[in-house]
């Protein structure tokens, strides 16, 4: 079921031109899949607001942005020392 747009919300996109668009969170809720495909077909940045102040942005993806992978994250910070386990020669007293 499509809804009616008000007067407002029409004069809110020209403005924008699909560039940045103040949305209120209800109306964001209510219509999900169409501002997700304006986000990301549209290219478009959405500024999610409640009660009229700003509390989240929503934009699109730069084609660069990979998700960060779990393996391998780590792949050159680790160091490799040489002996762990032996004895070094130093004296020790464990129960001081």
């Amino acid at each position: 079921m499509t809804r009616k747009r008000d007067e407002s919300e029409v004069v809110r996109e020209a403005a924008a031109g699909y560039g940045v668009t103040e949305v209120p969170a209800s109306e964001l809720k209510n219509d999900w899949h169409r501002w997700l495909q304006r986000v990301s077909e549209g290219g478009q940045t959405l500024i999610v607001t409640r009660y009229g102040k700003p509390v989240a942005t929503l934009s699109p993806m730069t084609s660069d942005a990979e998700p960060r992978r779990i393996f391998g994250a780590l792949a050159g910070s680790v160091t490799e020392e040489d002996d762990v386990v032996s004895p070094t020669g130093e004296g020790w007293d464990a129960e001081q």
